[in-house]
């Protein structure tokens, strides 16, 4: 496989430099979202020890975009925008710093897990390479409109890859193509479908992550397709039966009735009126469907909520042993079996999962560079703030009660939009251009003065 990366290489040099940028954007994100629901990992000769194929796409796109921009004399392009030039330099820096813990790590902590330790240095590498690479196509000017539009067909492949495992009962994933959606840590078995993911509660984190990209996607184009997206990752994300998923996703849609702007005309009664009809639909879905949900999401399912508090105490406690640089990057399973002799699950908060394996350091340094994101695309979406509110606060919230940092699809997710947002170029509003059309319109136009003047008599006197 290896032998491949130069072949891949020149045909990737090769395609960049011909294709025009208004279509550069999609085809590239769709590659690496394409080697990221492959899961093909790379063995490198040590046992558990993988790399991911995502590593060596984002390695040849950023070459190949890096190539084209120095053919095409555009590399000063990368210090013309000094905003996007130094909020680049914030965020990869920020993710290259944590790389370097990890490495520290590696020479100076007990790694029990090695296989753990290398994800995620795949994790924190791609989302470095994913930084650059959004950097690089914003230089390129490639509209946010054209990666969002590449989202929505990841999602719509998605729902449809989760309709079909629900129905077959069949994972169809690339190398568990047979494998059983049951779920079996409730009362009864239950089928949760696991989409691109491959878990459960990873594919209902994903399905909430995409929710307000799709709702943004619809108030800007409102399209068949666009609504059709919508429904299908809400039937996706219902048939995960993740309760936190659901909880991030009514976050999202009350930061969207009461934040977004619904025109001028009647804005309050639209609030107001969606609100009500909200209201009314869980009244009467909670009259008519509570016991049959309680059923299925807590008992069938299982309830795990009370042994995450408990997790989050004695992991405050582990804290405390390795406070600045912290247990090893996936090593807190293993950690606590060798030194506490409990055989606990994994973390179920990324955001505390990187202070306890990570420490002060490399918390600071990724909760930085999420908050840094987070403000930059509320500057960037001034009159839209809603959209990056709902997806920064929905990303917090499923990742603080799942093991978001073992669902790298979620995260690749997420960060890819995030970037997106702060880097891509962004497109003229389409309701704006909706209203200037509509004032443009014949009907609307000014008449012109029909008066007929003999022109002898207007130079009369010359």
């Amino acid at each position: 496989m290896l032998f491949l990366i130069p072949v891949l290489q020149a045909g990737m040099l090769v395609t960049v430099n011909f294709l025009p940028n208004k279509r550069l954007g999609g085809i590239l994100l769709g590659l690496v979202l394409l080697a990221m629901v492959s899961n093909i990992q790379l063995d490198i000769g040590y046992e558990n020890v993988h790399v991911d194929i995502t590593v060596f796409v984002l390695l040849i796109v950023n070459l190949s975009l890096l190539v084209h921009l120095m053919l095409k004399n555009k590399l000063q392009a990368l210090e013309t925008d000094r905003i996007s030039g130094s909020r680049f330099r914030l965020a990869a820096g920020s993710l290259a710093f944590m790389l370097l813990m990890l490495l520290f790590q590696g020479y100076t902590l007990d790694i029990y897990e090695a296989g753990l330790f290398v994800y995620h240095m795949n994790l924190f590498l791609n989302l470095l390479q994913m930084a650059l690479l959004f950097y690089l196509l914003g230089t390129l000017q490639v509209n946010t409109s054209t990666l969002l539009l590449c989202m929505v067909c990841y999602s719509v492949a998605n729902s449809v890859l989760g309709l079909l495992q629900y129905a077959t009962n069949k994972s169809l994933l690339l190398f568990s193509a047979q494998d059983s959606i049951n779920y079996y840590e409730g009362v009864k078995v239950a089928k949760r479908v696991v989409g691109f993911v491959g878990a459960s509660n990873g594919a209902g984190n994903l399905g909430a992550i995409l929710f307000p990209v799709l709702l943004y996607y619809f108030m800007q184009r409102k399209s068949l397709f666009a609504f059709t997206a919508m429904l299908l990752n809400a039937a996706f994300l219902f048939l995960t039966f993740t309760r936190i998923g659901y909880l991030s996703v009514c976050v999202q849609f009350l930061i969207f009735l009461f934040f977004a702007p619904l025109g001028n005309r009647y804005r309050l009664m639209k609030k107001i009126g969606m609100i009500i009809a909200a209201g009314l639909a869980a009244v009467i879905a909670y009259q008519l469907f509570f016991d049959q949900l309680y059923q299925i999401l807590f008992l069938d399912r299982g309830d795990t909520e009370s042994h995450r508090f408990v997790q989050f105490t004695g992991a405050f406690s582990v804290l405390r042993e390795h406070l600045w640089f912290g247990l090893g990057a996936g090593q807190y399973i293993p950690y606590m079996q060798f030194h506490h002799g409990i055989d606990d699950i994994a973390l179920h908060s990324q955001f505390l999962n990187a202070l306890v394996e990570q420490g002060i350091f490399g918390f600071v340094m990724f909760f930085f560079a999420f908050g840094a994101l987070f403000v930059w695309s509320l500057k960037k979406y001034k009159g839209e703030g809603w959209f990056p509110l709902a997806l920064f606060l929905g990303y917090f919230i499923v990742a603080n009660f799942n093991p978001n940092q073992y669902y790298s699809l979620c995260t690749y997710t997420f960060f890819a939009i995030a970037f997106a947002l702060v880097f891509a170029r962004k497109g003229p509003d389409m309701r704006q251009l909706a209203k200037q059309n509509v004032q443009m319109e014949p009907s609307n136009c000014p008449k012109p003065n029909r008066q007929v003047v003999n022109i002898m008599q207007m130079y009369k006197g010359i």
